[in-house]
């Protein structure tokens, strides 16, 4: 690869990336959502040896454990310091879209179409959570070792050889670190079978995807059933018609920025590519990334199509595959332009750039236009979180290792929030904290705390002790 190339590259897979996620460094300032005190009080408070485990034993009932290699470092030098935590994700989010790069220039052998593709799975406004709340950390970090497992596994492979035992073990390890980081990652096994049946036809060799498709089914099996999160209506899947389509209407117009899309709309979408992916196949030089994205597309949604209102950041596994045919078309659009007759004389590598640039500044334009339309929304993701821990620091406590304290009131009545802020912020897992409002004790009870803290006309007051 000559210096050229190299510079292409570089500017590809990092600069135009940091363009566009640099932009949005005012998701510095915005504070944790309500949801983060508890992830990272799920990661803080086990031993470590038993988060350590739970990396090994994937299928156990802990929640997506590999969280701890961001919460726990984050939590211990910058507490509630929220930028720190802010700026990680963007740095992670930068690193992914550099995989991805490489992941997309495999794929589609072209640096024109990973080019193009990189920049939506670098930011997306429609996926705009994943920079402004850090509750999506699950998804970023799934994200990074799907793409960087899927990537190993197809440069082990341009070889045509089968993977090594070595490869085999990298390439699992990469997997299980997905699905330790969320559940979105069974699909990858499906994704790497379309790969080999696709690329490597009568060369395919199925042994790693057996493998992998043996630790989903141990994955499935361990996190669904009682006692798992299936039994809470939030993550229990109806398997019916209209949650289908009306999950991936959805789906489709956040993706492309749009409200026209409905479920007739959408199948007519997929039979297109699906004649295309199919047609390619049967040319005499056949081009199988149209049906392999076609899979992409139609089976990475799966994990979350049948619960209640998923999508938005979780699309983060999703929308890479709707880039890069976005790309492909472009790509054969601008192609074919090329070789009309209004371009004759100006050289192709010429137009295919302009075409390039005019692809990359649409995309930005449009994803700056639905930015503005959320920012307001964006911007103002944990502002109670703040208020919350900023009024229990006025209280300036700090109650005695094993203390029984009760919160009579507190600023969210429906969920624990103060109870993983409160113990946090005393960072003191011995501590018996009771929130009246989910658990009511009697009069006697309530008589035996240590302390007692009211919550009146949006303050914090000690009670007990005076």
């Amino acid at each position: 690869m000559n210096w050229v190339s190299r510079l292409k590259d570089v500017l590809s897979a990092w600069f135009f990336p940091a363009l566009l996620i640099g932009s949005h460094l005012n998701s510095l300032s915005v504070y944790f959502s309500s949801d983060e005190p508890m992830n990272i009080y799920n990661v803080w408070n086990p031993p470590l040896w038993k988060v350590g485990l739970a990396q090994l034993m994937f299928w156990s009932n802990f929640i997506r454990p590999l969280s701890v290699i961001y919460y726990l470092p984050l939590f211990h030098f910058a507490g509630f310091n929220q930028a720190p935590y802010a700026a990680t994700r963007l740095v992670l989010l930068l690193v992914n879209a550099a995989i991805f790069f490489s992941l997309a220039k495999s794929l589609s052998r072209s640096w024109w179409i990973a080019t193009l593709a990189t920049l939506p799975v670098a930011y997306h406004a429609g996926l705009s959570y994943l920079v402004y709340s850090g509750a999506f950390i699950y998804d970023i970090l799934c994200g990074s070792f799907y793409f960087a497992a899927l990537l190993y596994y197809v440069r082990a492979r341009e070889s045509g050889a089968p993977l090594r035992i070595s490869q085999l073990s990298v390439f699992l390890g990469l997997y299980i670190c997905a699905l330790n980081s969320k559940e979105m990652a069974v699909t990858l096994p499906v994704i790497v079978l379309a790969y080999e049946l696709l690329f490597k036809g009568r060369n395919a060799k199925f042994g790693p995807v057996l493998i992998a498709g043996a630790v989903t089914a141990i994955l499935i099996l361990g996190k669904t059933g009682h006692g798992t999160l299936t039994d809470t209506e939030a993550y229990r899947p109806v398997f019916t018609w209209a949650r289908y389509a009306e999950s991936n209407i959805r789906y489709l117009n956040s993706i492309f920025y749009t409200n026209g899309f409905t479920m007739e709309r959408v199948l007519l979408l997929w039979g297109v590519l699906l004649y295309v992916g199919i047609r390619q196949l049967r040319i005499p030089r056949p081009d199988p990334r149209w049906l392999f994205l076609w899979v992409w597309v139609v089976v990475t949604p799966l994990p979350i199509t049948f619960l209640p209102l998923r999508g938005g950041a979780m699309l983060y596994v999703v929308v890479p595959g709707w880039a890069m045919l976005a790309a492909l078309v472009c790509r054969s659009l601008v192609r074919r332009m090329s070789r009309d007759v209004v371009f004759t004389g100006i050289p192709r590598k010429a137009i295919m750039l302009l075409g390039l640039a005019g692809c990359l500044f649409a995309y930005t334009h449009e994803t700056r236009r639905k930015d503005r339309l959320g920012m307001e929304a964006d911007l103002s993701i944990g502002r109670d979180t703040r208020e919350l821990v900023n009024e229990l620091r006025e209280i300036n406590i700090q109650p005695a290792a094993g203390s029984h304290i009760q919160f009579l009131n507190d600023p969210f009545p429906q969920a624990w929030t103060t109870f993983f802020v409160a113990t946090l912020l005393w960072k003191d897992p011995t501590l018996h904290i009771n929130l009246q409002n989910q658990v009511r004790l009697g009069p006697e009870e309530t008589a035996r705390m240590d302390y007692i803290i009211d919550f009146v006309d949006n303050h914090f007051i000690v009670r007990k002790p005076l």
